[in-house]
């Protein structure tokens, strides 16, 4: 049975990231959720990098507004080399919804200025529609 047009997939689930593909926007969902270390954010990237890979997506709905926690370590990661393994992959624009939650915003604004390539654009955590319209926009 083929999935409806309306209803994304989930692909991977856990406590702290569920990753969906959303089959009417042809794009990657990730919706982080509760505490984040350096550990789960290492492993959380390490399985949407998989997907994106799996699946072809070109871009990503990245939503951290349920997230909380510091992981400032994975952040220059993240900056530094994660970003540039999605751009490899063939990701080509991010719309990141940041975090309620003040250490979280901080380590999104800390992997904000470790990109040498800009793929990801910011949005405050109530503007997710304003997220998709701008990832929307992207082909």
């Amino acid at each position: 049975m083929a999935p409806s047009l309306h209803s994304p997939r989930i692909l991977f689930d856990t406590v702290s990231l569920t990753i969906r593909y959303d089959y009417r926007n042809d794009w990657l969902h990730a919706q982080w959720h509760g505490h984040q270390d350096d550990a789960s954010v290492r492993s959380g990237c390490a399985q949407l990098l998989a997907l994106v890979r799996q699946t072809g997506s070109t871009r990503i709905f990245n939503d951290s507004s349920e997230a909380f926690g510091e992981w400032y370590q994975a952040a220059e990661w993240i900056g530094q080399e994660f970003m540039v393994q999605l751009h490899e992959a063939g990701v080509r624009a991010i719309a990141w919804v940041n975090a309620m939650d003040w250490p979280t915003r901080s380590c999104v604004a800390s992997t904000l200025q470790h990109m040498h390539h800009p793929l990801a654009t910011t949005f405050e955590f109530d503007k997710k529609e304003a997220a998709k319209a701008w990832l929307a926009t992207i082909q």
